[in-house]
């Protein structure tokens, strides 16, 4: 906490030492933000209860250009992405994209399942349960996977910021957006190709944004905690290839031949 006071002892750093030099935090997760209790005085005193709608919308104070900036961004990683949230990530984003990417993965399915019904001559019904398991899916995936990350590298000491974490995961699944809308084409290996170009992009823009903080860890724990991250990815591609990119688009039925 910084002091305008000219004692010796405002230090400006807590420390159970008598040393009174500020101890300075990595860059990378560990710079100011949600769950970081190195804030600013001034942010604590106009803190509001975490059981308030106050505490979170400042979560949500972003405009259209900075998400679409941020979208661009994770699609097309032409600098950290860190620096260009700016220390301000967000949870609008996330949230949106994550349900944008479930809509689509459900209108898609649905539109080549309604195709094969109409192309069999067979009434087509909805299939609700494939819209519960991409909203089980996606949002564990946006939500829940970062905060165990974060849990994991906040135990060993790495310093990760919790928002960071969850801007990082939710922004990562735009590309999957485009990825499902190609997916409606009927070529499976085109299909395959799709898949893994979106998990490989976004699974590249995960680590190389996650390094500076799985780098604070020892080099074993460092690298267990990496092979966690691709592991979850590689199985969320997967689910999804085998969930709502497997199908195949059936040849309309041909009428019989007419009797002689």
């Amino acid at each position: 906490f910084a002091s305008s006071s000219n004692s010796p002892n405002a230090t400006g750093n807590i420390s159970s030492s008598n040393n009174s030099t500020p101890q300075s935090r990595p860059a990378g997760f560990g710079g100011a933000g949600a769950f970081d209790p190195h804030r600013n005085i001034q942010e604590q005193a106009g803190a509001r209860p975490i059981w308030s709608v106050e505490y979170y919308a400042k979560f949500f104070d972003v405009d259209t250009a900075q998400v679409m900036e941020r979208c661009f961004a994770s699609v097309i990683p032409k600098e950290n992405f860190l620096d260009v949230m700016q220390g301000s990530p967000d949870l609008y984003g996330p949230f949106w994209i994550a349900t944008t990417v479930v809509f689509v993965l459900f209108v898609i399915s649905s539109i080549v399942e309604s195709i094969n019904a109409y192309s069999a001559g067979t009434p087509y019904k909805y299939d609700f349960t494939a819209l519960t398991f991409a909203f089980g899916t996606i949002y564990s995936y946006a939500f829940l996977v970062p905060t165990v990350i974060w849990g994991a590298t906040k135990y060993f000491g790495c310093q990760p910021d919790l928002l960071d974490m969850l801007a990082l995961y939710g922004y990562g699944l735009t590309i999957w957006i485009p990825v499902a809308v190609l997916c409606v084409l009927p070529f499976d290996l085109l299909r395959w190709g799709l898949v893994i170009l979106g998990a490989s992009a976004s699974g590249l823009f995960l680590v190389r944004n996650m390094y500076p903080v799985l780098s604070r860890a020892e080099a074993q724990t460092s690298k267990s905690i990496l092979i966690l991250v691709v592991a979850l990815h590689g199985l969320l591609a997967l689910l999804l290839k085998y969930k709502f990119f497997a199908y195949t688009v059936t040849a309309p039925s041909q009428p019989p031949p007419p009797s002689i």
